[in-house]
């Protein structure tokens, strides 16, 4: 049951980029903030798992404070870069405006951030549930076991914005590329993690 909901989380969150860049017309960042928004959901589920197994094993809450403030100074560091990114692709963008237009755009007569943000927090509760209470991994699981793989793919994403910076400085690729390019990557990565 763990594999098929993450392999349904895997097909969503590539799914709902895509459809939007190729059917709703989102911009790259409007893509952005969608996996920024998943990226704040995860953290918040991080911190659910930790707890959780600091609770029922009895672990040193310091170690989980670690964990925390690493990761919140490299989500810092991936969230900068990304605007950074994308202030190079796209010179000119109203960062305030694209989110206002992002949480209050329209799809059959409903605002998208009034059902696509509870929507991702929504999944990630379910997927948490699913995948680490049922189960009872907090049992025994590490805190490293939870936080080196959100590590990870923060340090892949700092990495990933690094390139598109750099790039961007020579040749400006159109939109569906880079947007093409995180979903490969992304999903990539998830199914690393999934088949390991």
């Amino acid at each position: 049951m763990k594999i098929k909901q993450e392999y349904i989380q895997l097909i969503g969150d590539a799914i709902i980029p895509l459809a939007g860049a190729f059917f709703f017309d989102w911009s790259l960042y409007f893509i952005l903030i969608f996996y920024c928004i998943d990226l704040f959901a995860l953290e918040v589920i991080l911190h659910l798992k930790s707890k959780k197994t600091v609770e029922f094993r009895g672990i040193d809450k310091k170690q989980w404070s670690n964990y925390a403030l690493k990761s919140a100074l490299l989500l810092l560091l991936t969230l900068g870069l990304i605007h950074l990114a994308v202030f190079f692709i796209e010179s000119g963008i109203d960062f305030k405006q694209q989110l206002y237009d992002f949480i209050m755009y329209e799809e059959m007569g409903i605002a998208q951030g009034f059902i696509l943000i509870p929507l991702i927090a929504f999944s990630a509760y379910q997927l948490y549930r699913m995948t680490f209470l049922m189960p009872a991994r907090f049992r025994t699981i590490s805190l490293d076991e939870i936080w080196r793989p959100h590590l990870t793919s923060l340090l892949i994403m700092i990495g990933f914005s690094g390139l598109a910076i750099g790039i961007s400085q020579f040749v400006l690729f159109h939109e569906l590329v880079y947007v093409l390019a995180i979903v490969i990557i992304s999903s990539a990565y998830q199914l690393w993690r999934i088949i390991k």
